[in-house]
């Protein structure tokens, strides 16, 4: 019987098993398998990050 996977990467859909280290992303609730597979998924959706972490600002 296989254990089912505690997560499943956002980037290369590669299964994430408990106990192993991943990079979370906190803003989506998404899990990465490493910071390579990170940065690709971030590079394809930098515009929505950054709409919802940043603002033009008057000081």
């Amino acid at each position: 019987m296989d254990a089912k996977p505690a997560a499943i990467c956002a980037a290369c859909n590669r299964a994430i098993n408990e106990g192993q280290s991943v990079t979370y992303d906190l803003l989506f609730d998404r899990y990465f398998c490493d910071n390579a597979c990170w940065s690709d998924w971030y590079a394809d959706n930098e515009a929505e990050h950054r709409r919802k972490w940043t603002e033009e600002v008057d000081l």
